[in-house]
C-alpha cells in the first residue's frame, strides 16, 4: 500500500492518501456499513428535526446558547 500524508501550512499531518484500489480493499475488509443505519430510530429523528430548524434559520449562535447553559456544565 502506498500511502501520501496530507500537511497543513505548518508541516503537521493533516489526512492521508491512498490508492482507490487500497480503500476498496479497506472497505471489503471492513465491511461497508454506514453508521446511519446503525442509529437507532429515536437519534435519527432529532438529527433529521435538526437540519430542518438550520435550515429554517431557527439557530442560536454559540455564545448566546453558552451563556445560558454554562452554569450546568
Amino acid at each position: 500500500m502506498n500511502v501520501q500524508y496530507l500537511s497543513n501550512e505548518n508541516g503537521e499531518r493533516t489526512g492521508v492518501y491512498i490508492s482507490l484500489k487500497d480503500w476498496e480493499d479497506i472497505q471489503k475488509r471492513l465491511g461497508e456499513t454506514d453508521f446511519w443505519d446503525e442509529l437507532p430510530d429515536h437519534v435519527k429523528d432529532g438529527i433529521d428535526r435538526a437540519q430542518k430548524q438550520a435550515m429554517a434559520g431557527q439557530t442560536k449562535p454559540h455564545d448566546e446558547v453558552m451563556a445560558k447553559y454554562s452554569k450546568y456544565l
